[in-house]
């Protein structure tokens, strides 16, 4: 069956600039390989939703009409990846205004943005505030791994997309409860993540979505200990 817009894969990818430098991955030994293995990272096929944005538009694209299994590469041009650098997101700034001694090459905060330091002279610094990969060629490898197509199985991978991992839920005809960690209640990023899982949800035609947060008080101490005897 071909992939269209809107269906919902697993993939694997392993992105790389024209000279072959990875900058991003879902194999952990391909990371681990260019120095960018995180251990706090979970490594393996993304489950995405095709023409959602959820990767870069000119992967996107060639997932359209590929059958599940398809294993391939994609050359894709800055329009299409990170867009082109844009000189307006160069600045000059005095070199007397960071905290510390700056150096080309090294990444910054300033005026509220991130950028990377470009050059200096004079005692001004160029900092580039162009999002990194801007202007450049990517190339993708990657396989379709599978096609999620029961609702259930796309309601889990809605929450783990935005959730970061999975939670407990439960689906009622068009409801969907999910059991909120206690760890979660004063996370900002949940409370954005919270509206963008209602949203989706919505488009799996779901009627209500839940967030059920459950608070249960702590074993007195002296039991605790007692059962640990």
């Amino acid at each position: 069956m071909a992939i269209q817009k809107g269906d919902f894969i697993k993939l694997s990818f392993t992105g790389k600039l024209e000279n072959g430098t990875v900058f991003d991955t879902t194999d952990a030994n391909v990371a681990k390989e260019f120095g960018l293995y995180n251990d706090q990272a979970t490594y393996g096929p993304e489950t995405i939703i095709v023409g959602k944005g959820y990767v870069v538009a000119g992967l996107d694209e060639d997932l359209v009409g590929k059958d599940v299994g398809y294993k391939g590469s994609v050359t894709v041009p800055p329009e299409k990846g990170f867009g082109m650098k844009r000189i307006d997101q160069y600045e000059t700034v005095p070199v007397k205004k960071f905290k510390e001694p700056v150096r080309p090459g090294m990444r910054i905060t300033a005026n509220g943005r991130q950028g990377v330091v470009e050059s200096i002279a004079g005692g001004r610094a160029k900092i580039n505030f162009n999002a990194p990969f801007a202007g450049e060629t990517l190339v993708y490898e990657y396989t379709i791994e599978s096609l999620i197509e029961g609702k259930a199985e796309k309601v889990s991978s809605v929450v783990k997309m935005f959730a970061g991992k999975e939670l407990d839920q439960k689906l009622e005809d068009n409801k969907v409860i999910i059991d909120v960690p206690m760890e979660y209640a004063f996370n900002q990023r949940w409370t954005m993540a919270k509206s963008m899982i209602a949203s989706q949800m919505f488009e799996l035609d779901i009627a209500e979505v839940v967030f059920q947060e459950t608070y249960k008080k702590p074993a007195p101490a002296a039991a605790a200990e007692e059962k640990k005897e």
